[in-house]
């Protein structure tokens, strides 16, 4: 990948994407996967997964048809590896030789709260970059300057961890890096493209999330968050997929201007067809899906299909697996992804720990990359019998009645759960009856003990320690494998 500028680069993943860019994709992922097989083979814990899939330990070809073929052989054979296996070999059995490439290092405890240190290195970042403006592109249609307002459920994972100086002004940085002689080093570039991206690529205000803990004090908040949404006009708003819908309905009550407002997009948790079908309807926007994590960065996202998200294919390999094999397309299973562009700490065949599917067929835009849909937590997931039910379903009968603000589903015992529901906070009363009996029908097993649903009204969920809510909290013991 070299030194490629992240704006290089992106316009690239631009070409790249469509049907005609196609054998260029193809061989652009070719050449990184080599090449991180290559560096991933200076690493003790990489090594160690050769020789338990039997493969020898040797340099693969820079030929492109060997090379590749090569490359993909020794792929096809390594096992998917989860957080834990990574974190007992941190830092040493996990990271490349050369510390001379500009790394930092980025700790992130995801949905899970199992804290992952990840290294990234000047290209990688860079890589990021790129992908991030990809992804606005691709979910809007624009390029530079748009106003993004992000309102994350945790703001140190979301900003604490984010690349680069502490300045708020890129001609001050430029000064300080001309006055101390550093404006040559790789790391001022690197923190002037971080800038660059923040102040100038986007016109980025980043927001506290809405952590309140009663109703009260949530309507307190989101009329505060408001007024700091009105100041910023964002073209964009991306939060937390509760927050969004708590927000939508607000505005929709309060009939708020938001004329300014064209898209919103959900991260850092699930967003189900119908949260979004809501969000939509009362903001009266776009929504567009984007997919990532803080390890990796953007992955995928959708076009003008809400839910299906085109994968970046260049930068990523993508899969997913169930009963340690590669399901079929249209099949659900976990998502396991390898980052084609981090030679610093290479994630080959890592499992993020999420329940998803490639979507089958051509999109209608033009694009021809695979297309992810995730459905879910692995903690989330429940399996009844030969079937797996995601969050995703679970979600999208809490969420289709209008008068549920929030809801967590529990699980007692095998066959007992218990429904905990929040009612709209404007007045609008849910039909708890029909929830629970289609709750109770998705959940049934033929021929087993009767699914039985024990139903709570809550004026208000408490989040997890790190500011997420759970669609389902398991047992342990009824987590998918």
């Amino acid at each position: 990948m070299g030194k490629a500028s992240f704006l290089e680069q992106a316009r690239a993943l631009r070409r790249e994407s469509n049907i005609e860019g196609a054998s260029a994709r193809r061989l652009e992922r070719s050449k990184r996967l080599s090449a991180l097989l290559n560096r991933a083979m200076e690493t003790v814990f990489f090594r160690h997964r050769l020789e338990q899939a039997g493969v020898a330990y040797e340099a693969v070809s820079q030929g492109q048809t060997t090379g590749e073929a090569q490359a993909l052989e020794i792929f096809s054979k390594l096992t998917p590896i989860g957080k834990q296996e990574i974190r007992s070999r941190f830092p040493e059995g996990v990271l490349t030789q050369d510390t001379q490439d500009g790394r930092t290092y980025r700790s992130t405890s995801g949905t899970s709260g199992e804290r992952l240190t990840v290294v990234k290195n000047f290209s990688r970042r860079e890589a990021g970059r790129a992908s991030a403006l990809h992804v606005f592109e691709v979910a809007t249609g624009r390029s530079l300057g748009a106003s993004i307002t992000d309102i994350p459920p945790n703001v140190c994972n979301s900003v604490c961890g984010l690349d680069g100086p502490p300045e708020t002004s890129v001609l001050r940085h430029i000064r300080k890096g001309l006055r101390n002689g550093s404006w040559r080093s790789e790391k001022f570039q690197s923190d002037l493209n971080g800038l660059f991206e923040r102040r100038l690529m986007f016109k980025q205000d980043i927001l506290p999330p809405l952590d309140a803990r009663s109703a009260p004090d949530l309507s307190k908040q989101m009329e505060e968050t408001w007024g700091l949404i009105e100041n910023g006009r964002p073209y964009l708003l991306r939060a937390f997929p509760q927050y969004l819908l708590w927000l939508s309905e607000f505005k929709a009550q309060r009939s708020v201007e938001s004329h300014y407002l064209k898209h919103v997009m959900p991260y850092g948790g699930l967003a189900c067809d119908s949260l979004l079908s809501r969000v939509r309807r009362a903001l009266g926007v776009e929504t567009r899906n984007m997919y990532g994590t803080s390890e990796l960065g953007s992955v995928a996202v959708s076009c003008n299909d809400h839910r299906a998200m085109h994968i970046i294919e260049s930068f990523f390999e993508v899969e997913i697996f169930r009963d340690g094999s590669i399901v079929q397309d249209g099949q659900i299973g976990q998502v396991v992804i390898t980052d084609l562009t981090n030679s610093a700490m290479p994630l080959i065949r890592y499992k993020v720990g999420d329940i998803g599917r490639i979507l089958p067929g051509a999109c209608g835009c033009g694009r021809d990359t695979k297309r992810l849909e995730i459905l879910g937590r692995v903690q989330e997931t429940l399996v009844r019998g030969n079937r797996w039910v995601t969050a995703s379903e679970i979600g999208d009968i809490a969420y289709s009645d209008r008068g549920v603000s929030n809801f967590r589903l529990d699980q007692i015992s095998t066959n007992h759960f218990e429904l905990q529901i929040v009612p709209s906070f404007f007045g609008v009363s849910p039909d708890v009856d029909s929830i629970r009996s289609r709750m109770e029908d998705l959940l049934s097993v033929g021929g087993t003990e009767p699914t039985k649903i024990t139903l709570r009204i809550l004026p208000f969920i408490q989040p997890e320690p790190n500011g997420k809510y759970l669609t389902c909290r398991l047992r342990p013991s009824a987590w998918v494998q």
